[in-house]
C-alpha cells in the first residue's frame, strides 16, 4: 500500500502539473487532504468483497482511486462529465494498474439504471462535496440499489444536518451512520453520511 500510495502522489502530481486537476500540487497536501479524506470511508463502512461501487464527479480520481486500491475486491467506477478529468483518471489507472476500477464519461442523471451492474443499481455509491444534498440526492438516488448504501463526504454544517432528514425520506433512505473526523489538528469539522436506501 505504501509503495502504490507514492506512486498516487507522484502521477498525481505529473499529471495535476499540466491538467490543473487542484490547486493542492505539494505531496503532503495530496496525502492529507485528498488520499487521506478518501480512505476515512474505510473507518466508517466496510465494504463487502464483491459488491460494485460508483464515485459520483470522481474529478481527479478521489475518492475512487484510493478506495479502489485499498478495496481490490470491490468493482469501482468512477463517473464525471468533463473529458480531461476522465482521460487523467484514465491515465492513473494504467499507470498504476488498478484493475478494479474503471471510468464513465457522463452525468449521474444521464445514466440509466439499467446500464448499471445487473440493472440493479450500485452497492455503494459515493459522492465527495460535490453538492448539497437537496440537489444531488434527486440526481443520484436512481443509482443506488435496493437496500445499498448511499455515501457522502461533507463538510459539516448544522443547516444541512437538520434539511438531510427532509430530503432523504423522500426517496427512501435512512441514515445509517454518521461518521465524524478533522484531517489535521485544527481542521474544519468533516463528516460521512452513510445512507441506506429501505
Amino acid at each position: 500500500m505504501e509503495t502504490i500510495r507514492k506512486e498516487l502522489i507522484a502521477q498525481f502530481m505529473t499529471i495535476n502539473a499540466h491538467t490543473n486537476l487542484s490547486a493542492i500540487r505539494d505531496p503532503e497536501g495530496i496525502q492529507i487532504k485528498h488520499i487521506d479524506d478518501a480512505l476515512e470511508i474505510n473507518k466508517a463502512i466496510i465494504l463487502k468483497p464483491g459488491s460494485t461501487l460508483c464515485d459520483i464527479g470522481t474529478w481527479g480520481g478521489f475518492p475512487l482511486l484510493p478506495i479502489a486500491i485499498s478495496n481490490p475486491k470491490v468493482q469501482c467506477t468512477g463517473i464525471d462529465s468533463t473529458k480531461k478529468k476522465i482521460d487523467a483518471v484514465n491515465e492513473m489507472i494504467a499507470h498504476l494498474k488498478i484493475l478494479n476500477a474503471k471510468t464513465i464519461r457522463t452525468r449521474a442523471e444521464e445514466l440509466k439504471k439499467e446500464a448499471t451492474p445487473w440493472g440493479e443499481g450500485f452497492d455503494y455509491v459515493t459522492a465527495r462535496g460535490v453538492s448539497y444534498i437537496d440537489k444531488l440526492l434527486p440526481q443520484i438516488h436512481h443509482l443506488v440499489k435496493k437496500k445499498g448504501k448511499l455515501i457522502l463526504y461533507k463538510l459539516y454544517t448544522s443547516e444541512e444536518a437538520q434539511a438531510i432528514w427532509t430530503i432523504i425520506k423522500r426517496y427512501r433512505f435512512v441514515i445509517q451512520k454518521k461518521h465524524t473526523y478533522q484531517l489535521f489538528e485544527g481542521d474544519i469539522q468533516r463528516i460521512i453520511y452513510v445512507l441506506k436506501k429501505i
